[in-house]
């Protein structure tokens, strides 16, 4: 089926000049990933009820290729071109730069010679403007969201108490079984030492670790160092359903002021891979779970 997808954009970069295509898809990732669901000659393809459906998941891997890419200072076109959200000037979304878009670019050399009707050419050019213009606003709102969760604007009061008690029955589940890390990378004493709000927070391990893409980051107020990481898929087990409601099932990471400075920490900056290790905890105001305080950071 790949093969298909490629060959028909492939085609479709042959009727529309790269320049056009480029101009008109701005700031938006367009891969196979956004159409999936593109009629090849010859074949009839069902689509969805909701044919501009785009999964939360594709939404956060989209934004991760756009903040590595800016991240990197690459190009958006050229030898420095890869899939995603190709570079931007600034790191706002509405930029008009050029979409980077080398896996279709590359697929003029790999053409049959196959041609396809130009109304299967024309439906394939909607149905991915469509779905790059709906993929440009669910990025734009991922940040706002990120960006709220990150700053608590809206965690002014603690979850109400039957919420409460449903995070506490998780959490007394997760943790069964459960063994907390021990080692060099781990820390003595009270693990909850320099968090400004240690009342608020509820050991579930004294020591654990995670790895994943440092998705947004921002210096809070109380001096904490703080970033919501997406987690790679052998750690999804830290984050919960009120990290899956309130931080789009990112996992939030927290250095305090005490720790920012030692050897063992690097702070990160978004589109970092990073292997942390910390006190996970759920921080009981918002039932969400957090790696807080966070005592060692790497970089990937």
């Amino acid at each position: 089926m790949e093969g298909l997808i490629n060959e028909v954009c492939g085609n479709v970069l042959m009727h529309f000049s790269s320049r056009f295509i480029l101009s008109t898809f701005v700031t938006v990732i367009f891969t196979v990933a956004l159409i999936s669901n593109a009629p090849v000659s010859g074949t009839v393809v069902e689509q969805s009820n909701d044919p501009l459906q785009i999964s939360n998941d594709e939404v956060k891997n989209s934004y991760l290729q756009y903040i590595k890419l800016v991240s990197q200072g690459q190009g958006a076109s050229g030898s420095d071109c890869q899939p995603g959200l190709g570079q931007l000037e600034s790191d706002d979304l509405l930029s008009d730069n050029a979409l980077c878009n080398p896996g279709l670019e590359n697929q003029q050399d790999k053409l049959t010679n196959e041609e396809l009707d130009q109304d299967i050419i024309n439906k394939l050019s909607d149905n991915v403007e469509d779905k790059a213009a709906a993929l440009k606003d669910k990025l734009e709102k991922l940040r706002e969201r990120m960006e709220k969760a990150i700053s608590e604007e809206e965690e002014k009061e603690p979850i109400p108490l039957e919420e409460q008690k449903k995070v506490d029955t998780d959490d007394e589940a997760s943790t069964q079984g459960h063994t907390p890390l021990t080692g060099e990378n781990c820390r003595d004493g009270d693990v909850l030492a320099g968090a400004s709000n240690a009342e608020d927070l509820k050991v579930l391990a004294d020591c654990q670790d995670a790895v994943g893409d440092v998705m947004h980051t921002k210096k809070m107020d109380d001096g904490d160092y703080k970033f919501l990481l997406k987690l790679d898929d052998k750690y999804q087990f830290l984050v919960n359903d009120k990290n899956e409601e309130k931080t789009d099932g990112l996992l939030v990471i927290e250095v305090v002021p005490k720790d920012q400075d030692i050897q063992n920490i690097v702070l990160p900056e978004s589109g970092d891979k990073v292997h942390v290790w910390g006190a996970w905890v759920t921080d009981k105001p918002k039932g969400w779970h957090e790696i807080h305080p966070t005592w060692e950071i790497t970089k990937e």
